[in-house]
């Protein structure tokens, strides 16, 4: 629905507010489409079998999808650790912005074509670290806690939800 979370305000006026929802998001931008096509087209030229080929080799949602994106809360907390051998992930690879989530997933990363879950239009403490799980330290030393939310929701994951449901209406 929405692809306007590096935007500083929100501009419900602004098409580049919103994800092109004829596409697929490994199709948000024509660079990507066309590498997924190649990719498509390579599996069948190298392999031979028409069973393997594939556009994308994942799915846009699975339950370690839904879990990286609840890892903040119980039961999904003791999920997502389950799925991932027992341990959080590795803390660059942890759900941890949703900028840099989108640009994840509609553009930068070939292996990430996942949507959203519903939480992001009703549920703002699947944003939060109450619970102050120690989640890591990613590379550049940002010390994993809450969700980094768009300029435009304030800090406030409330004022998130609202305006992110507004823009499905």
């Amino acid at each position: 629905l929405f692809a306007g979370f590096a935007f500083q305000t929100l501009d419900l006026t602004n098409p580049r507010t919103f994800r092109d929802l004829s596409k697929p998001m490994g199709a948000q931008t024509v660079e990507r489409k066309h590498k997924f096509i190649q990719r498509f087209n390579e599996v069948e030229k190298s392999e031979g079998d028409l069973s393997a080929q594939c556009h994308y080799c994942t799915h846009y949602s699975s339950a370690i999808i839904v879990a990286s994106y609840l890892v903040r809360m119980e039961p999904f907390t003791q999920t997502f650790c389950s799925l991932q051998g027992g341990s959080f992930d590795v803390a660059d690879r942890m759900f941890h912005s949703v900028k840099s989530t989108w640009e994840s997933a509609s553009r930068d990363n070939m292996s990430d074509v996942r949507e959203l879950i519903p939480e992001f239009f009703y549920l703002p403490e699947f944003l939060t670290n109450a619970n102050h799980f120690e989640l890591g330290c990613m590379q550049d030393g940002t010390v994993l806690g809450d969700v980094q939310l768009p300029p435009w929701a304030d800090g406030d994951p409330h004022k998130f939800i609202l305006l992110h449901r507004q823009v499905s209406e």
